[in-house]
């Protein structure tokens, strides 16, 4: 069996990372679309992020990768995250001034803050 895989280094969208792995699996847009049950032009959307999709699990299935490192890829926010910042003014006003700030976020750290408080 082929060793698992995982989202390579430095790749920022779902798209791309679908397309490195479906390549990196030697599988065309066609065969990974037809595994996954959706036609290839939505997958090749997909792959130029063109559009968003709830295949998610599916494609990780088929590429063997762990659907975590594809989810973290995708931008969209999840409606019981949305409704959670809905009840969190504050924290909503905080996330605003982080993107004016346009300082990088530093992920590792504030992850890192939160577990230790907990």
């Amino acid at each position: 069996m082929a060793k698992k895989a995982h989202v390579p280094p430095g790749v920022s969208t779902l798209g791309e990372a679908i397309r490195l792995l479906r390549q990196e699996r030697g599988l065309t847009l066609r065969a990974l679309a037809e595994r996954v049950g959706v036609s290839a032009p939505f997958l090749s959307d997909i792959e130029h992020n063109r559009r968003k999709t709830e295949k998610i699990k599916e494609i990780a299935k088929v590429l063997d990768v762990p659907i975590e490192e594809l989810q973290q890829l995708d931008g969209r926010v999840p409606p019981d995250l949305k409704e959670w910042l809905a009840g969190n003014p504050p924290l909503v006003a905080l996330l605003k001034e982080l993107q004016k700030s346009g300082r990088p976020v530093p992920l590792d750290l504030l992850r890192e803050s939160l577990l230790r408080r907990r």
